[in-house]
């Protein structure tokens, strides 16, 4: 693809994991301009544990492996995916990963049949995990770590945003579809979605994208090799 015609890769993930993916596809030599939009920030918050025996800990996101680690370091996590398995075990954690999705990693549970539980995990959630696996009859108990605290756009970011002409857009969660689509409902950009499950894309709330991709797999890396799909 001409450089002059790559679209711009809108980046909306919290700053630190924006960076590492930007990062990331520039050392695939992949020519795009990106904007790094953070819509969101993690803010950690300061859980009341009751005291209670756990057999081990579930967590769908690697923002909460330092509190598993803090509060929890001899549990096995039970982790949604390999990102965030490899987190905690740099944390020290025992960790085992169900490669995929909340419903992988419930149906990793079931199959272990461990209870009680402690689920850790962020103020905005998606997935049911603790009503579906006490529904299966894991005692789960959970716990929000951390917040994912909305973030404005500067003026001048918003308008740069606006002034794209092709927009590929990364969502990694209903939430964050639904905050980007409402900032972009007035776009006129032709707009790629690249959704990491079905749940996401379905959320999208901006102006109508003339492509939707859901990645291969509910993970980092396929949701990387899909956005490189569309700059090569």
């Amino acid at each position: 693809m001409d450089t002059l015609l790559k679209p711009t890769v809108l980046l909306t993930r919290p700053r630190e994991d924006a960076e590492k993916l930007a990062q990331r596809l520039s050392s695939q030599l992949l020519v795009a301009q990106c904007i790094i939009a953070p819509v969101m920030t993690i803010v950690g918050l300061a859980p009341q544990f009751d005291g209670s025996t756990y057999k081990g800990v579930i967590l769908t996101s690697r923002h909460s492996v330092a509190c598993a680690a803090q509060f929890f370091p001899t549990l096995t996590a039970y982790c949604v995916g390999d990102a965030t398995k490899l987190a905690a075990q740099a944390a020290g954690l025992n960790a085992v990963s169900a490669h995929g999705a909340s419903e992988d990693l419930i149906e990793v549970l079931k199959r272990e049949n461990i209870s009680p539980l402690i689920h850790l995990h962020g103020a905005h959630t998606a997935g049911d995990v603790e009503i579906r696996l006490n529904d299966a009859g894991i005692q789960v108990r959970s716990f929000a770590v951390y917040d994912q605290e909305e973030v404005n756009w500067s003026q001048g970011t918003h308008a740069q945003i606006l002034a794209a002409r092709h927009l590929i857009v990364p969502l990694y969660s209903p939430r964050s579809a639904a905050l980007v689509g409402a900032r972009l409902a007035k776009s006129n950009a032709n707009i790629t979605i690249i959704a990491i499950s079905e749940a996401t894309a379905h959320a999208w709330t901006g102006a109508k994208p003339t492509l939707t991709i859901l990645a291969e797999h509910p993970d980092g890396a396929s949701m990387q090799k899909a956005i490189a799909s569309q700059l090569a």
